[in-house]
């Protein structure tokens, strides 16, 4: 018997910025990265791995999805591994199906690395704005993507997503999850859903609802992603 899909209402928010100031995503629903994906054989002891992601959006930035992942992972592995492969190294994928096709031919991938630094596979200077936090073992990324910019040298299918734009009731596919890697090698991957990070049929349903996450705290500048490129 098939399992129901996992689903995440994406509200949305305002006065977003990726500035390591996350209060913005205090009402935002975390949904923890507790699933093995293509890599491990166990999920990891909480001591070494554990994670969680949460997803908004402002029709104000209809071309924009806006990510919170966190993460605690015991050991930082930066080895910049040879002929782009850079899921041996730590970081974190965001991987959308936008047309809801559910084969592997709709898949699009963002890679982020742990360094703060590192893009990889679709997500390109023109497309991602992001920032990282880390203190001792724990990182914060927040991340804005926006699918319609110019893309990195391996995205995956590249013709999929150009057009995108959010507005209530939208359904695409997500997976998000972590590379957590050591010894020079990915020993896990871990995310929100369980099952391969190119079987579209593994993916959750990332819904976008015109509702509020909350209230949004007082501060803060409304500021529009041209402005935040400039």
């Amino acid at each position: 018997m098939l399992l129901a899909k996992k689903q995440y209402i994406a509200k949305q928010i305002s006065n977003f910025r990726p500035d390591g100031d996350i209060s913005e995503w205090e009402h935002v629903e975390a949904v923890p990265f507790d699933q093995l994906k293509d890599v491990g054989n166990e999920l990891p002891a909480p001591g070494d791995f554990t994670g969680s992601g949460r997803v908004a959006w402002s029709a104000k930035e209809p071309n924009m999805i806006y990510f919170l992942v966190e993460i605690t992972d015991d050991i930082f592995q930066d080895i910049h591994p040879e002929d782009s492969n850079w899921w041996n190294d730590d970081s974190v994928e965001f991987m959308f199906d936008f047309d809801n096709t559910m084969i592997r031919d709709g898949l699009v991938q963002w890679t982020l690395g742990a360094n703060g630094l590192d893009v990889s596979a679709a997500a390109s200077a023109d497309n991602t704005l992001w920032a990282l936090s880390r203190s001792f073992n724990n990182y914060i990324y927040e991340v804005a993507i926006d699918p319609t910019a110019p893309r990195g040298p391996r995205p995956g299918n590249n013709d999929r997503g150009k057009d995108f734009r959010a507005h209530d009731g939208l359904t695409i596919g997500l997976s998000f999850h972590m590379n957590d890697c050591e010894n020079n090698v990915r020993e896990h991957q871990i995310g929100w859903t369980a099952g391969g990070a190119w079987d579209a049929l593994a993916y959750g349903d990332l819904i976008f609802d015109k509702a509020y996450w909350g209230v949004d705290p007082s501060g803060k500048l409304a500021t529009t992603w041209a402005e935040l490129k400039q």
